[in-house]
């Protein structure tokens, strides 16, 4: 198949572009910087250079690759800013709407789209699934960011004439994400600035890039069009997980926040996924996708990360 990514040189997509060129397709991968097209050669892709809010030489681009499936892999967590959630936001809305206008133009019959499952409302028990509705009523912080998350998934579950499938990815560890051993969370962790948040913390759900991977491999050709939750089988309250991560990086041990010391010191975004998030559950992924989590644990994730950093 004919396969275009937008995204091809994030945290998921070096993983995806090599297994899905191991898997026969054709590969075309997009990327904003010219300096990357080199990786994603290595990698097996047809790199191009483009631009999701540049319309129409998006489209352009896009219908001159002939795909059959069309991969939307963008984000920019951590944009530098007044507001660092404002470009994911925009992404998420605007580039969304670009990508499917383009990929209606190609004549793509697939549409997968890269969401997040950690915005879905904190109210109630137990783990969220795909029918838990996101966090719209939540603080304003939050709140603009589920709004995009929702945009995102009513454009892709809405295309006429294409199936749109949502993979909604629990929180990324590996290389190239914010728990690489050399980025923001073990670093903070390790200076000791990564607090529990509420009696035991909120719930995350993890899961590593190569897993997220290949399940968007595995969305290619199957599964029905629907949201999906890809996360791994071990839910863990930040009590659990902080601990055993600290103590795996010889760090201290993390300290205490109240919730609403929390809003105050950190805002409300990271407040409420630190101490109020649900975890997710994968059992949809398993029985529609055929998707299983090659990493079923965090636990054994974070060692084998650790371990081959310290080996480096």
């Amino acid at each position: 198949m004919n396969i275009f990514i937008a995204g091809g040189t994030g945290a998921v997509g070096r993983s995806l572009v090599p297994m899905l060129v191991a898997e026969g397709h054709r590969v075309i991968a997009m990327t904003r910087s010219a300096e990357r097209t080199s990786a994603l050669e290595r990698m097996g892709a047809e790199p191009v250079v483009g631009d999701v809010f540049d319309t129409a030489s998006l489209e352009q681009i896009v219908v001159d690759s002939k795909p059959d499936v069309v991969i939307h892999q963008l984000t920019a967590f951590g944009s530098e800013g007044a507001d660092p959630l404002a470009e994911t936001i925009r992404i998420r809305i605007e580039g969304t709407r670009n990508l499917i206008a383009a990929a209606r133009a190609a004549g793509a019959t697939r549409f997968i789209t890269q969401s997040i499952s950690f915005v879905c409302s904190p109210n109630g028990t137990g783990l969220t699934d795909e029918e838990t509705p996101l966090y719209l009523d939540g603080p304003e912080a939050v709140r603009a960011l589920a709004e995009s998350v929702a945009s995102l998934e009513q454009q892709t579950l809405g295309i006429n004439g294409i199936d749109g499938v949502v993979l909604r990815y629990g929180w990324f560890y590996g290389p190239g994400t914010n728990y690489d051993m050399n980025d923001s969370i073990p670093k903070a962790i390790r200076k000791g600035r990564m607090p529990i948040v509420g009696e035991s913390g909120g719930t995350y759900s993890f899961v590593h890039v190569d897993d997220a991977a290949s399940a968007a491999t595995m969305a290619v050709t199957g599964g029905e069009p629907g949201i999906y939750n890809i996360v791994d089988d071990e839910p863990a309250e930040s009590g659990v997980w902080l601990p055993y991560f600290a103590e795996l990086l010889e760090a201290p041990e993390p300290s205490h926040m109240k919730l609403e010391e929390a809003r105050t010191a950190m805002g409300g975004m990271l407040a409420s996924v630190m101490g109020e998030q649900r975890g997710a559950s994968n059992k949809k992924a398993k029985r529609e996708l055929a998707w299983t989590p090659s990493i079923p644990s965090w636990r054994e994730g974070f060692k084998k990360e650790v371990m081959a950093s310290d080996r480096l």
